[in-house]
């Protein structure tokens, strides 16, 4: 029921009824007990009919009991989405993206697999601003998985600052959109918490949990 208030005289409005847009298990048995209230006494409800309604009733209750159920493993199921989001934070991880990761004047590590032999191949590094930082020269390549080896510095020789570089493969004669993806080795910077965790990597990209290919111990 909802009441209000007439703004002119002040007064209560007449309670508004509201309907339910869903029933509970309480207002099935009121309905059933209504019904055995208000039936015709000279056409009571048969035995049988009597039984299928009571039958009908335990399954309502019991649907009511799995949802309820259901209701506790989704919330169960949450709580550890969560847990395991945030106890990524500040994990070492490896995913796919465009842009490693210098820390302690070191570069993390990233890898690309070629589906052919290549020749010419190379690595293009730049800054979060676009700034070429190096080129690496790897040469012809087999097919198969191959390690981008950087010691983090730049054209110079001079250390780079630690922070995040993009990557890009180039492969002459291909287009841009034909070069392999990188797999890339990252910090987990920060997490989304919400109906679908996320984590962030190395401060922008933004994965679930389940993108992430490897997750990297101390020791490792």
């Amino acid at each position: 029921m909802i009441a209000g208030v007439n703004e002119k005289t002040g007064q209560p409005l007449a309670l508004e009824r509201v309907p339910k847009k869903t029933l509970s298990r309480d207002d099935f048995m009121l309905l059933f007990i209504k019904q055995l209230q208000f039936q015709d006494p000279m056409k009571p409800i048969e035995n049988n009919e009597m039984a299928m309604q009571m039958a009908l009733f335990s399954q309502v209750d019991q649907l009511f009991d799995l949802n309820q159920n259901f209701e506790k493993i989704l919330e169960l199921a949450r709580d550890f989405s969560l847990s395991a989001t945030t106890s990524l934070l500040g994990k070492t991880v490896k995913v796919k993206g465009d842009y490693g990761r210098v820390e302690g004047g070191k570069f993390l590590g990233a890898e690309f697999e070629l589906e052919e032999p290549a020749q010419g191949v190379e690595v293009v590094i730049t800054d979060e601003q676009g700034r070429l930082v190096k080129r690496l020269s790897l040469g012809s390549l087999p097919a198969g998985k191959h390690r981008v080896e950087w010691d983090a510095t730049d054209e110079n020789g001079n250390p780079v600052p630690d922070g995040n570089y993009r990557l890009r493969v180039i492969l002459p004669g291909k287009n841009p959109q034909d070069t392999p993806s990188l797999l890339v080795t990252g910090r987990v910077t920060g997490a989304v918490l919400g109906d679908t965790p996320q984590v962030v990597v190395n401060g922008q990209l933004l994965l679930k949990p389940s993108e992430i290919e490897r997750v990297f111990t101390e020791s490792s």
